[in-house]
């Protein structure tokens, strides 16, 4: 290989790669990425509060104040 294809072959490499990184460097792609993290961390965020509240529901259920509060939203809606 002659090193004018080398110099041809690495242009065309770098145009590929300039491409590229234009493409991942927009806006759109920039504001989808933001959403789809953003629906993720909700979405993963609940899944470990769903966990943590099944755990920890019945030692946090025998607070005084918890239950009171529990009873009273619960009456509140039967209203």
């Amino acid at each position: 290989m002659s090193l004018e294809e080398q110099r041809e072959e690495i242009i065309t490499e770098l145009k590929a790669l300039n491409a590229a990184v234009k493409r991942q460097n927009s806006i759109p792609r920039i504001f989808l990425t933001g959403v789809i993290y953003g629906i993720g961390f909700v979405v993963g965020s609940a899944i470990l509060a769903t966990i943590a509240i099944g755990i920890f529901g019945p030692t946090l259920a025998d607070i005084p104040w918890v239950r009171d509060t529990f009873k009273a939203g619960t009456d509140f809606i039967r209203e």
